[in-house]
């Protein structure tokens, strides 16, 4: 099955969360955050996780900050 490439450009709702979990004895960080994406007069909400190495790019995010994402759904 092909799967499509999304791309977002939207806000950062809130400060991202993270957390630690273990995956086959080694412990892997998480990055939690939503984006909100504004149309018209409605809002589309996107709750987005990033993974190891990728946690470090999300240290950097502040809340209001417009974010670019893509990859694929899982």
């Amino acid at each position: 099955m092909k799967q499509e490439m999304i791309n977002i450009n939207a806000n950062l709702l809130a400060e991202p969360t993270f957390s630690n979990f273990e995956k086959d004895g080694e412990t892997v960080e998480v990055a939690n955050f939503t984006l909100v994406k504004k149309y018209g007069k409605g809002k589309e909400y996107i709750n987005c996780a990033a993974y190891g190495e990728k946690t470090e790019i999300a240290k950097a995010f502040e809340k209001g900050d417009l974010i670019h994402i893509f990859g694929y759904f899982k």
